[in-house]
C-alpha cells in the first residue's frame, strides 16, 4: 500500500470520527454510560503510563515517549504506544468491567523492533481486556481470571 493511500485512508477515518462527534453534539444525544460515577471518577481523565505488559516490566529508550493511555470521561480513549498514537472508545460496566472498541492507531515506522513488539502487544491487550483493578496509583487490565495483561501507573497531568 502506498504512503499516499495510507494517509488518505487515515484522514478519512479521522474525519469520520470527528463528524460522528459533531453529529452527536448537534442531536444532543448522549452515549450511555453504564459505569457508576465512583468508577468513572477513579479511572477517567488520568494519564496512565504503561509499566508492565504480560508480567514483564516495560522500559523505553530516552528517545521514545513511554506508552500511556488516557480514558476520557466522554467514553473515548487515546494514548501513545511508543512510536505511534492510538484512539478509540471504551465502556465501563458494573463489576469493574471494561471493553475497548473502534481502536485505530497511526502507522509510523519505528526503528526499534522491541518498541514495535510492545505496540503490537499493547493493542492486543486493549482488544482482549474485559476487566480492571484500580487503586489510587495503579490501573491493571485483565482478561477473565488470568494473570494481569497490563499494569499502568498514574502520572500527574500538567
Amino acid at each position: 500500500m502506498s504512503k499516499t493511500l495510507f494517509y488518505a485512508i487515515m484522514l478519512v477515518v479521522a474525519l469520520s470520527v470527528s463528524a460522528c462527534g459533531s453529529l452527536q453534539k448537534q442531536t444532543n444525544q448522549e452515549i450511555p454510560n453504564m459505569s457508576t460515577s465512583h468508577d468513572a471518577a477513579g479511572i477517567t481523565n488520568k494519564h496512565w503510563k504503561l509499566v508492565e505488559l504480560n508480567g514483564n516490566p516495560v522500559t523505553f529508550p530516552e528517545s521514545v515517549d513511554a506508552a500511556f493511555i488516557l480514558l476520557n470521561s466522554d467514553g473515548t480513549v487515546s494514548g501513545n504506544l511508543g512510536c505511534n498514537s492510538f484512539f478509540g472508545s471504551y465502556t465501563l460496566q458494573e463489576g469493574d468491567r471494561i471493553t475497548f472498541s473502534q481502536l485505530a492507531n497511526t502507522q509510523k515506522m519505528c526503528f526499534d523492533t522491541s518498541i514495535m513488539d510492545i505496540e503490537s502487544e499493547m493493542i492486543r491487550v486493549l482488544q482482549s481486556a474485559d476487566n480492571y483493578n484500580l487503586n489510587e496509583k495503579q490501573l491493571v487490565l485483565n482478561r477473565a481470571r488470568m494473570a494481569p495483561l497490563a499494569r499502568f501507573e498514574i502520572v500527574p497531568m500538567n
